[in-house]
């Protein structure tokens, strides 16, 4: 007996069946991309860290660093496994002639694009709600876990400093040497400095501490303390706390590589860091970076259309893969750079972060509208 593959008859479906064969096409398409760009990433990182750390870790503890790292690699490569996965999913489709059926049926390119566009942007939407604070926890874990094996960062000898406060005083601190595994500052000197109501700050006083250890219930313990203010005689004790806006986290996170908080954290870790006086350009660059991603991903979907659908007329596989790849790096490179602007705080931020996603979108749009209506 003969197997044949079991497909729907396009000109006899209605159209919510039609979008979901489509969906799950691009679908399919989108996460085989996925899988082929996450090997190939795991299998890069798997063999630079074999070649980096030390002999000493197995090859058991190399895949588990690898794999904990893989999610925050991943997130810089999405944009390109939905243009990728859509243009396989589009290629497909016309290699079997689909797509010339549906337009005999009289469907125009966006109603069956549609599914492809909403895919998109539920993919950037999941991305950053759920999958980013993923990554973000597994490198928070990635880091630990190097620094357990190997030493890593454990202990940093040259000087350190560190900022918080509110609106109604500041507190710099500045340390010798940090301990990140026991969360103290080695020789630290706080300095506490008052807000006045135009703004200005006045400088109050002053602590000198032998050490300085965070504890998690928000407060710092010093030990050997010495505290100067002005007009007044020193006063030294053997213990000394000071209350504290820094968490135990914030705190390992700056021994550790882990760019930025999850998105959830994002809006309180920038508020926090306006608070103490620390410039947050980057932390709203990322969070914007990642509201802008559904934008990007439609963006990608819908050219990643347009060079399917006109090349797939004209032919040839390898003008397409190549057309795709440089359009999808074109952007990527040029939303690289816009970014960088943001940060430096050479162009507002929200410019940054939104300027190059809703272009690309317009101009997807406008030269797929210029193929299908000609």
């Amino acid at each position: 007996m003969t197997r044949h593959t079991r497909r729907p008859s396009l000109l006899n479906i209605n159209h919510a069946t039609l979008l979901r064969y489509i969906s799950g096409r691009v679908f399919r398409a989108i996460f085989i991309a996925f899988l082929v760009v996450t090997s190939i990433i795991i299998l890069v990182d798997f063999v630079e860290n074999s070649r980096s750390l030390d002999a000493e870790f197995g090859s058991r503890q190399l895949a588990i660093l690898t794999l904990l790292k893989a999610p925050s690699l991943i997130e810089e490569t999405i944009p390109f496994i939905v243009l990728f996965g859509v243009i396989g999913a589009l290629y497909g489709l016309n290699k079997s002639n689909e797509i010339m059926v549906m337009r005999a049926a009289g469907l125009s390119a966006w109603r069956f694009l549609s599914p492809v566009i909403l895919i998109s942007a539920l993919i950037g939407l999941g991305w950053a709600l759920v999958f980013n604070p993923l990554a973000s926890d597994l490198m928070t874990r990635h880091d630990v876990m190097q620094d357990e094996l190997g030493g890593g960062m454990k202990m940093q000898s040259n000087d350190i400093w560190l900022r918080e406060g509110d609106m109604n005083q500041q507190t710099v601190i500045r340390a010798n040497a940090v301990d990140f595994s026991n969360r103290t500052l080695l020789e630290a000197t706080f300095y506490q400095m008052d807000v006045e109501a135009d703004g200005r700050t006045v400088f109050a006083r002053r602590f000198d501490a032998k050490t300085a250890t965070l504890s998690p219930q928000g407060y710092w313990l010093l030990t050997n303390a010495t505290e100067n203010i002005p007009g007044e005689i020193k006063k030294d004790t053997s213990t000394l706390s000071l209350p504290t806006q820094i968490t135990t986290r914030q705190f390992q996170d700056i021994g550790q590589k882990t760019k930025a908080p999850p998105f959830w954290d994002l809006p309180a870790t920038i508020q926090t860091n306006e608070m103490a006086g620390f410039s947050a350009l980057g932390l709203k660059m990322q969070y914007n970076k990642l509201l802008a991603l559904p934008v990007l991903l439609m963006a990608m979907s819908i050219i990643a259309a347009g060079v399917s659908l006109r090349l797939s007329r004209q032919g040839g596989t390898f003008q397409l893969l190549v057309a795709g790849t440089a359009i999808g790096f074109l952007l990527y490179f040029i939303d690289s750079i816009v970014a960088t602007f943001g940060e430096a705080g050479l162009i507002p931020v929200i410019l940054a972060a939104w300027a190059m996603p809703i272009f690309a979108l317009l101009v997807g749009i406008s030269y797929l509208s210029k193929i299908e209506d000609g």
